[in-house]
């Protein structure tokens, strides 16, 4: 268990900065979390009022820090400080080294390589920092963005599981992509 005041670092990338959410990003991040082709592929629903992004950014934020791992960042485009996303790496099974990549980002900032950005620069703190084995992703079936954010990563994509997640009232089928400590050096960085 981490001090309650532990954040992750900020993280800059030549045209971002990754930094700890705070309490008065709720309302610009609303704008954005309430955007139902967002979480088309998420496992979080539309936010319908500010009150539930509080809930993101200050408890989900807080309890993750608290646990000490770099999820979730806020992804920022300067000069504006407000958040357009998020991103993050957590322990999906630590007496494994393995950890999970989760990120989105607000509809007006697609298909501009921002995704790629914040993920290149979480992934390469978090090999660096908390060594572990392995770093996965789960794409939910149908989310070709996603697919493509990890494949310019150096991802392997290692299956598909098959309805393994009721999500909304049904089952879906979830992708699974890994990168291996080894493989991270050669294949994420450009």
């Amino acid at each position: 268990m981490m001090p309650p005041d532990w954040r992750p670092p900020t993280l800059i990338t030549p045209r971002l900065v990754l930094r700890p959410f705070s309490a008065a990003d709720a309302e610009p991040l609303f704008e954005h979390a309430k955007n139902p082709r967002v979480t088309r592929f998420t496992l979080w629903d539309a936010h319908k009022t500010v009150a539930e992004t509080m809930v993101f950014v200050h408890d989900y934020a807080l309890a993750r820090y608290r646990e000490g791992v770099p999820e979730p960042f806020a992804i920022t485009i300067p000069p504006d400080p407000r958040p357009v996303g998020s991103v993050g790496c957590f322990w999906s099974a630590k007496p494994h080294a393995t950890m999970e990549l989760g990120y989105w980002l607000a509809e007006p900032f697609w298909g501009r390589g921002y995704t790629v950005e914040a993920c290149r620069a979480v992934l390469s703190h978090t090999f660096e920092e908390y060594l572990p084995e392995r770093i996965q992703a789960r794409v939910i079936d149908g989310n070709t963005a996603s697919a493509r954010v990890l494949a310019k990563l150096g991802f392997t994509f290692e299956g598909t599981l098959r309805r393994s997640l009721l999500r909304r009232g049904r089952f879906d089928d979830v992708c699974y992509f890994s990168v291996l400590r080894d493989e991270w050096p050669v294949t994420g960085s450009l």
